[in-house]
C-alpha cells in the first residue's frame, strides 16, 4: 500500500485529485476536444481526398487552415483576459461546433476552405483554436506553484488518451458502417456530426467554470485584501524572477511591464518552438495516417488501433515528466526525451514491413510527449501571471507559424511519391531544435524551484 502511494505520488495522482473543480472542468473539456481531434486526425486526408481535392491541394487546403488559426488563436487569446476566459472558451467551442456543421453539410472546396480558415478544425491531429493558450494560464492561476509539474503532466496524459480514443473509435466506426452499406463519404460526414455534438457538450461544461479562473486585478479588490493579494503577488513575482541572476533591466515596449530578461527569453524560445513545429507539421497525424494507409494498405479499424496504442504509450509516459521535471529540471527533461523520438522519426522511412515500422512509432512514442508538462512548466514559472496568457498566446501563435507550410512541402512531396522525405527532413530539423535548447538554456535549468 505504501508502495502505490509513493508511486501516485509521484506521477502526481494524488495532487490530480486533490486538485480544484475548475481544474478537473478544464482537463474534461480539454479530453473531450482532443477526443474529437483524434476523429479528424483520422479522416481529414481521405475525406479531402473524396470531395476530388489532389495532394498538393490538401496540402494547400492545411495552410489555409493553419494561416486562419493564427489570426482568430491569437486574437481570442490576447483578449481572454479582458473579455473572461470563460467567455472566450464559450465561444470557441461554438465556432468548433459550427466548424463541424459546415464538414458534415457540404462537399464544396471553397465552402470547406472558408470554414477551416475561419472555424476551428484540426489539420494534424494537434491542439487548435486559442484552447491551449487560455487553460495553461488559467491552470497556472489555479494550481499552486510546486503542483503544476503534475496537473500539467496529466492535463497533457488525459489528452493524449482521448485524442487516442478517439481515433480508434473512428475507425471502428466507420469500417462498422461500411459493413452496413453506407459509403466512406457518408461515414465521414457522421464523424463531423459527432465533432459538432461534442462541441455541445464542451460548451455547457465551460458554463460550469468559475471566476476563480479568471485573472485577479488588484484594483477591484478592496483596501482590506490589498496585503493579501500583495503578498500573493510578491510570491508570484519571486517564483517568476526566480530563473534570472541579472539586475532587473529595462521593461518591454513589445509587453509592457514585462521584464526585458524575460521577454529575451519568451523570444528565443519562441525561435526554437517555432523550428520544432515546422518539423511537426511535415510529419502531422493526417499525413502519417495517410502514409501507413496508403504504404501497407490497412483498415480503418487497424489504423485506429494503431494511433490508440501510440497516443496511449505517449499519454501515459508523459505522466513520468513530473518525476523527471522534479529531479532534472525542465530545460533538461525537454531535451533527454525528445532527442531519442526525434532520431526515431529519421528511421521512420527505411522499412518496408509493417511491424518493423509499428515498432519504431511504438518505441518513438515512449519519449516523443515527454517534453510538453516542462515546457509549460517553464514558461509558468518564468512569467508573471498578468502576462502568462499573451506569452502562451505568443508562443503557441509562434507554434501555428511553424505548423502552416509543411503540410503544403509534405502534400508536394507525397504527390511526387517522395513522402518519406518528409519525415527524414522532419527529424533532422528536431535534433536541431533539441540541441538548440540545451545550447541556449541550459543554465535556466534550476529544477529546486519546479
Amino acid at each position: 500500500m505504501g508502495k502505490l502511494a509513493a508511486f501516485s505520488d509521484e506521477i502526481g495522482w494524488k495532487t490530480l485529485v486533490h486538485s480544484s473543480r475548475d481544474i478537473h472542468l478544464i482537463i474534461l473539456v480539454r479530453m473531450l476536444r482532443l477526443m474529437a481531434f483524434g476523429f479528424t486526425t483520422l479522416i481529414l486526408v481521405v475525406f479531402l481526398k473524396d470531395t476530388g481535392m489532389e495532394h498538393a491541394t490538401i496540402g494547400y487546403f492545411m495552410t489555409m487552415t493553419f494561416l486562419g488559426d493564427l489570426v482568430s488563436s491569437f486574437v481570442f487569446s490576447v483578449m481572454a483576459d479582458g473579455l473572461g476566459r470563460r467567455f472566450t472558451m464559450v465561444i470557441s467551442c461554438v465556432i468548433m461546433g459550427l466548424t463541424g456543421v459546415a464538414f458534415a453539410m457540404f462537399t464544396n472546396p471553397i465552402v470547406l476552405i472558408a470554414a477551416a480558415i475561419v472555424g476551428i478544425i484540426t489539420p494534424g491531429g494537434g491542439e487548435v483554436g486559442p484552447f491551449r493558450s487560455i487553460e495553461q494560464s488559467s491552470l497556472a492561476t489555479l494550481a499552486p506553484h510546486e503542483a503544476r509539474s503534475d496537473v500539467y503532466a496529466w492535463y497533457t496524459f488525459l489528452g493524449f488518451f482521448c485524442s487516442a480514443l478517439g481515433s480508434v473509435l473512428c475507425g471502428a466506426w466507420l469500417d462498422y458502417l461500411t459493413v452496413k452499406g453506407y459509403t466512406d463519404l457518408a461515414g465521414y460526414k457522421l464523424i463531423f456530426w459527432g465533432y459538432a455534438l461534442i462541441s455541445v457538450i464542451s460548451i455547457g461544461l465551460c458554463l460550469l467554470l468559475s471566476n476563480k479562473m479568471e485573472l485577479e486585478r488588484k484594483e477591484a479588490t478592496p483596501e482590506a485584501e490589498d496585503t493579501v493579494e500583495d503578498q500573493n503577488v510578491q510570491a508570484e513575482t519571486d517564483e517568476s524572477t526566480a530563473l534570472l541572476d541579472q539586475p532587473k533591466k529595462p521593461k518591454s515596449k513589445f509587453f509592457p511591464g514585462l521584464n526585458a530578461d524575460i521577454l529575451a527569453i519568451v523570444i528565443k524560445l519562441s525561435i526554437l518552438f517555432g523550428l520544432d513545429a515546422f518539423a511537426s507539421s511535415l510529419v502531422q497525424g493526417t499525413w502519417l495516417s495517410y502514409y501507413i494507409k496508403n504504404k501497407f494498405e490497412v483498415s480503418s479499424t487497424t489504423l485506429g488501433s494503431i494511433f490508440f496504442i501510440t497516443n496511449n504509450i505517449a499519454g501515459f509516459c508523459s505522466l513520468f515528466s513530473t518525476s523527471l521535471t522534479k529531479r532534472l529540471g525542465p530545460v533538461v527533461t525537454m531535451v533527454v526525451t525528445h532527442l531519442p523520438a526525434s532520431t526515431l522519426l529519421i528511421l521512420l522511412p527505411l522499412p518496408n514491413s509493417l511491424y518493423v515500422t509499428l515498432a519504431i512509432l511504438f518505441v518513438r512514442a515512449l519519449t516523443q510527449s515527454m517534453d510538453v508538462a516542462p515546457k509549460h512548466v517553464f514558461l509558468a514559472t518564468l512569467v508573471p501571471p498578468e502576462f502568462r496568457t499573451t506569452v502562451f498566446a505568443w508562443t503557441n501563435i509562434v507554434k501555428t507559424m511553424g505548423l502552416t507550410f509543411g503540410p503544403s512541402i509534405t502534400g508536394y512531396l507525397t504527390g511526387i511519391s517522395l513522402q518519406w522525405l518528409a519525415f527524414v527532413i522532419g527529424g533532422s530539423l528536431k535534433v536541431t531544435y533539441d540541441i538548440g535548447i540545451l545550447a541556449t538554456f541550459l543554465s535556466y535549468n534550476r529544477h529546486q524551484e519546479h
